[in-house]
C-alpha cells in the first residue's frame, strides 16, 4: 500500500520526514505546501487540490499533517461514497494524535490509524460509534470476508441495532423468514441488509515494468467481455517472482484487491488444459502464468475466461469453486 502524506509548515515536512523515513509499509510519500525546500520531500507543483484529486481517482489514501479544518476543505469537491471513497487522515504537526475523518471502515482508515500510530507513538482517536462502544461493525464485517455491500441503507439499520446491545441475525441461507444479514447471491427474503460473495478471481502475468494503467486496461477489457466488474472480484494472483512488481501492487491497492502469489512449482502441479507458452516457461519456470493461477486461486474453480493477452500483460478469469 501507498501512502500520501501532505503537510504545509515546516514542523509538519519534520513529522512526514520521520514517516517517510520509519514507514516500511505502508511506503510514505511525503509532499509539501511550504515556500522553503524540504529535503527528502517532494514539492507540490501546482495546486493542493490537484494532488487530493489525484490521490481520489488513484484510491491513494491520504495523510494530511495539520488541521482538520484544512483536510476538510481539501478532500470536500471529491466526495461521493462511503463504500468507494478513500482512507483521509489527518495527524498533528507534534505527532501525538492520529484522526481517520474518511472512510473508517469500508476503506479501513481506522485501521490504518492504529498502525500509524503505534509506529509513531501517537494516540488514534477514532469517534465511529460501533468502534468506540466496541460493537458489531457490519461494514467491517463485510470488508474482512470480502463480501459486496449491495445496499448500503442497511448499513446503519444494522449498526443502530448492533449500538442497542440487540442480537444481529445473519443468514447464509435463503429459507429464513427474516434477516438483519442475508449473505447470498441472489436476495430471497427479507434483509435490512444483502451481502453478496464475490464470485470471480484474476490471474495476471506481466512483463517487468508494466504500468498499473497497462494492466488496468487489459483486466478491464476481459473484465468488460464477462460482464462482470470489480465489485465482483475476490483476489488476483501471479506468480510469486512477481511479489514486488509495483504495477500489480498499484493495481491491488488501487482497487482493494487482495494480491496473492504462488511458486512456479505450485503452478505447475495445477490439472488443466492451458495455453502453455515456451517463452515464458524458461523464463519463470511454469508455462501459463495467469490461467493457471487464476484456476489455483479458485480452489480449483472453473476457468470463465482462458489467456487474454495485451500489451505485455496476461489476464485470465475463473470462478471460485462452489459458486
Amino acid at each position: 500500500m501507498r501512502l500520501t502524506a501532505i503537510c504545509f509548515s515546516e514542523e509538519g515536512a519534520a513529522t512526514v520526514r520521520q514517516l517517510v523515513k520509519s514507514m516500511k509499509e505502508p511506503e510514505v510519500t511525503g509532499y509539501y505546501k511550504t515556500k522553503q525546500l524540504q529535503e527528502g520531500l517532494s514539492r507540490i507543483e501546482g495546486s493542493t487540490e490537484e494532488l487530493v484529486e489525484r490521490c481520489f481517482a488513484e484510491h491513494t489514501p491520504v495523510l494530511f499533517v495539520g488541521a482538520c479544518g484544512i483536510a476538510v476543505r481539501l478532500i470536500a469537491p471529491f466526495l461521493k461514497d462511503k463504500l468507494s471513497d478513500i482512507p483521509v487522515l489527518v495527524m498533528d504537526e507534534a505527532c501525538r494524535y492520529v484522526i481517520p475523518i474518511l472512510s473508517g471502515h469500508a476503506g479501513g482508515a481506522n485501521r490504518l490509524a492504529s498502525f500509524l500510530a503505534d509506529a509513531v507513538g501517537a494516540v488514534p482517536v477514532i469517534t465511529t460509534a460501533t468502534d468506540v462502544q466496541d460493537t458489531f461493525s457490519v461494514d467491517t464485517f463485510a470488508v474482512d470476508h470480502r463480501l459486496t455491500i449491495e445496499n448500503k441503507e442497511g448499513i446503519r439499520q444494522v449498526s443502530a441495532k448492533a449500538l442497542r446491545g440487540e442480537a444481529i441475525r445473519i443468514h447464509i441461507v435463503d429459507d429464513a423468514d427474516q434477516a438483519d444479514v442475508l449473505i447470498a447471491e441472489h436476495k430471497t427474503v427479507d434483509a435490512a441488509l444483502w451481502l453478496s460473495p464475490k464470485n470471480y478471481v484474476l490471474g495476471i502475468g506481466c512483463k517487468k515494468g508494466k504500468t498499473v494503467e497497462e494492466i488496468e486496461a487489459a483486466a478491464e477489457r476481459v473484465m468488460n467481455e464477462l460482464g462482470i466488474e470489480y465489485r465482483d472480484i475476490y483476489a488476483f494472483a501471479s506468480v510469486d517472482l512477481k511479489e514486488d512488481e509495483q504495477g500489480l501492487l498499484d493495481f491491488s491497492a488501487r482497487h482493494r484487491l487482495p494480491f496473492v502469489t504462488f511458486s512456479a512449482e505450485r503452478l505447475n502441479r495445477v490439472e488443466g488444459d492451458f495455453n502453455g507458452s515456451e517463452f515464458v516457461q524458461r523464463t519463470v519456470g511454469v508455462d501459463n502464468v495467469c490461467e493457471r493461477a487464476a484456476v489455483l486461486l479458485a480452489g480449483g474453480g472453473k476457468p470463465v475466461a482462458g489467456k487474454h493477452a495485451m500489451d505485455g500483460v496476461t489476464v485470465a478469469v475463473a470462478k471460485r469453486r462452489g459458486r
